[in-house]
């Protein structure tokens, strides 16, 4: 929900951030985790500052804690594709999908590693980041994959098809014009109704689409995404916001602001605060006006932000 930008605070220049960098973008946020707690055996941590050995209560058993860690899980993906994926002819965004009802996540990442050494044999060195997708109506998995080479990458989809061998297969090309992250991350999260319906196709014949709800029907524990060796992981680390702008020539003013309110373990309602900036785009105008901002929890954020 946005708010008038008067609403919505900033973060101080002196202020030491935690920060993000991959692509053409810069993420920093204000709140920085420092170890509070070792873990240690028999599901038990000691507190730091006191010394105080406590049980660990596992909270991960309840829908809204799996939720909250996929919402972290999408954010870390998002940032990853960013890095190493910007669209054009190097690239492809590729669906694997099967035939029966699959949804043992091992046997489809064994399945995935047989595919993937074909398409390095008739391809070269490709890189990916693949992702398993749960299908609303029937249960099953499927795999989204993006594909990266040094050179311009083709396939053609029934060779694609052959290569898989379980099931129907969709090959796109994602331009350079596409936000490439957030295009992947909504498909992923996002739900559209029709995939309930027999015909795929709702009662309006049109698209009705529910932000978030797919996440509802990923199971605990189950590893979403991953990735080849020659995919980098994003810088990230600690400074103050003063020198990022300078370090990578950002201009005064972000392109994006959002605020979100979280507690904390004493139930303390602490205001979070990301900005992002994209690159190389420094300017004089601390003109806000044209600054996209948003106000909302955190629990239910866009996975966007």
């Amino acid at each position: 929900m946005k708010k008038n930008s008067s609403e919505i605070k900033t973060i101080y220049p002196e202020r030491i951030v935690k920060y993000y960098s991959y692509g053409d973008t810069l993420e920093i946020s204000n709140v920085i985790r420092d170890q509070s707690i070792v873990v240690l055996p028999n599901r038990k941590y000691a507190v730091l500052s006191t010394g105080e050995i406590k049980d660990m209560i596992n909270k991960g058993d309840t829908r809204d804690s799996n939720i909250s860690s996929l919402k972290r899980t999408m954010r870390t993906l998002r940032r990853l594709i960013s890095a190493n994926f910007n669209g054009g002819v190097k690239e492809l965004w590729v669906t694997l999908t099967y035939r029966d009802i699959i949804t043992d996540p091992k046997l489809i990442y064994n399945d995935f590693k047989v595919f993937i050494k074909k398409i390095r044999k008739h391809y070269g060195k490709v890189e990916y980041i693949s992702v398993i997708e749960p299908h609303a109506k029937y249960g099953k998995f499927h795999l989204h994959v993006l594909l990266k080479s040094d050179k311009k990458l083709y396939i053609e989809n029934p060779h694609l098809a052959k290569l898989w061998g379980k099931g129907f297969t969709k090959t796109k090309r994602l331009t350079n014009k596409d936000s490439i992250a957030n295009y992947v991350v909504s498909y992923l999260t996002n739900l559209d109704t029709s995939e309930l319906s027999e015909t795929n196709i709702s009662e309006t014949g049109k698209k009705s689409i529910v932000k978030g709800s797919r996440l509802c029907l990923y199971p605990k524990g189950l590893r979403i995404y991953r990735k080849s060796d020659g995919i980098v992981d994003p810088d990230e680390g600690t400074d103050s916001k003063k020198n990022l702008i300078e370090k990578y020539n950002l201009s005064s003013t972000p392109e994006y602001v959002g605020n979100y309110n979280i507690k904390n373990q004493d139930e303390e309602e602490i205001l979070i605060i990301k900005e992002f900036y994209k690159k190389g785009l420094k300017q004089k105008s601390n003109n806000k006006k044209d600054i996209k901002i948003s106000r909302y929890n955190l629990e239910n954020s866009d996975l966007t932000i």
